[in-house]
């Protein structure tokens, strides 16, 4: 057997486990990737629920927010309790920005967060809020997405129950 034929085939053999190798993190890296993105997603889920409760769960809790939605607080305690509670919401936004911006959020989840954004801080409160508190909390780059989007001409649904007209 000549040395040159041997040395060739493992040549080739190194050649092909290196490509096998490429081969095989390419695959491991894009699985990881996905899961990351399905985390990101189960993220989302949890956060909303969270901030949901926390106004569904009261009687009190709903009232509080939907009045200061309407700019309606009766005092210090309840506007406390309003900042709290879009706070929440603002903070999980915030997030999700972040998350959609890397890749990580998928366009038609993101569109819904933004969509909710621009319902709450459509409204009399909530433009009270973002004025006042929330723009100051957050990054430029969300508070700049998010002035946008309030000054876009683009309606928005109602998040005030029993209201049917869109928001602009």
């Amino acid at each position: 057997m000549n040395w040159e034929i041997v040395s060739a085939t493992g040549e080739w053999a190194g050649a092909i486990a290196v490509v096998a190798s490429l081969l095989y993190l390419a695959r491991q890296i894009k699985l990881s990737n996905q899961q990351s993105q399905a985390s990101a997603r189960y993220s989302f889920l949890e956060a909303y629920g969270q901030a949901n409760t926390a106004i569904s769960g009261t009687k009190d809790s709903a009232s509080i927010f939907r009045r200061g939605l309407l700019g309606e607080l009766k005092d210090d305690d309840e506007k406390m309790q309003f900042t709290v509670l879009v706070g929440q919401f603002l903070n999980t936004w915030s997030v999700m920005y972040d998350l959609h911006e890397e890749g990580q959020l998928p366009r038609n989840q993101w569109e819904l967060v933004s969509s909710d954004i621009h319902a709450a801080f459509g409204t009399v409160g909530g433009k009270q809020f973002w004025e006042s508190v929330g723009k100051a909390n957050v990054h430029s780059a969300f508070a700049s997405y998010v002035d946008d989007l309030l000054k876009s001409k683009e309606p928005s649904y109602s998040i005030l129950p029993g209201d049917t007209n869109e928001q602009g």
